[in-house]
C-alpha cells in the first residue's frame, strides 16, 4: 500500500488539487485513457485505487467519484482544464500530474509495490 506522498515522490508528480484523503492507503492502480474501460473493468474493492490517465476533462473526476477513487494521476504532463481541477476540489479527489508517459508511470509505481486493480470482467 502507498500513501499519496509516496505516489508523488515515485512519479515525480505535481499536486494540482490537494483537498482529499491524504491518509488513504492506495493498494491498486488502474491505467486507461478510455474511461468507459475504467467503469466496466474495475472491480470495486475495499482498498483504494489510483487512477492513472491522460484524460484531463471533468469526466475523469466524475468517473473517479463513481468508483470512489481518492486520487487521480494525469500523465504526459498534459495541461489540465481549470474546470477539472475545480470539480476535483468539490469532490475531494486529489489530483496529481506527472511528466512521465503512462507506461513509465505504471512501471515506477508497480516496481515500488502498487498492484494492478482487480478485474470484474472475464473474457
Amino acid at each position: 500500500m502507498m500513501k499519496v506522498e509516496e505516489i508523488i515522490k515515485i512519479a515525480n508528480a505535481e499536486v494540482l488539487q490537494d483537498v482529499g484523503n491524504w491518509d488513504a492507503n492506495i493498494k491498486y492502480g488502474f491505467a486507461a485513457d478510455l474511461l468507459s474501460d475504467t467503469l466496466f473493468v474495475i472491480s470495486r474493492e475495499e482498498e483504494a485505487i489510483l487512477l492513472i490517465t491522460g484524460v484531463t476533462n471533468p469526466s475523469v473526476i466524475k468517473t473517479a467519484k463513481i468508483l470512489d477513487i481518492p486520487v487521480v494521476l494525469i500523465v504526459r504532463g498534459k495541461p489540465v482544464e481549470q474546470v477539472t481541477i475545480d470539480l476535483a476540489r468539490k469532490e475531494k479527489i486529489i489530483l496529481l500530474k506527472t511528466k512521465h508517459i503512462m507506461f513509465v508511470t505504471c512501471g515506477l509505481l508497480y516496481k515500488e509495490g502498487l498492484e494492478g486493480a482487480p478485474w470484474k470482467l472475464q473474457y
